[in-house]
């Protein structure tokens, strides 16, 4: 199971704050701006409480570590840390072998550069990776280089 597993628990201990909300029995004025409909779902929420992240259901070890460095990056992107959210991105992006959240990984990697810097070539090299490594993910559909 996903939050019995030393490294997710690790993890979480050392880079979030976990909350656990019951969806039939906490309060529906908690849970409804959040916009949960499925238990578990993983809200990647920022100090503020905005959500930048959400995933359903359970998932094994491995994944669920990356989604929690994309969690974190989307946080970090959205609060300006673009080194941060570059090095996240590029953690799960980069890791061998990739895992199935590698190409979104790239995508963001991408996006946080350019923010970053400015450089639409700098976008356009990750870019290609993607497009290179992924071509039938629709991340790759996304991250158009023209």
């Amino acid at each position: 199971m996903t939050f019995s597993d030393e490294r997710v628990r690790a993890a979480i201990a050392e880079r979030f704050v976990p909350l656990s909300l019951d969806l039939f029995r906490d309060p529906r004025d908690w849970l409804r701006p959040l916009g949960v409909i499925w238990t578990p779902t993983i809200l990647v929420l920022d100090r503020r409480g905005a959500v930048h992240y959400a995933s359903p259901d359970f998932l094994p070890p491995e994944l669920f570590l990356d989604l929690l460095d994309l969690g974190e990056g989307h946080v970090a992107l959205h609060w300006a840390r673009f080194a941060e959210a570059q090095q996240l991105f590029r953690r799960v992006a980069t890791r061998e072998p990739p895992t199935a959240w590698a190409p979104e990984a790239l995508y963001w990697w991408g996006v946080a550069v350019y923010l970053a810097t400015r450089s639409r070539s700098e976008l356009d090299r990750i870019w290609q990776l993607l497009a290179e490594r992924f071509p039938d993910s629709i991340w790759a559909a996304r991250a158009t280089t023209s």
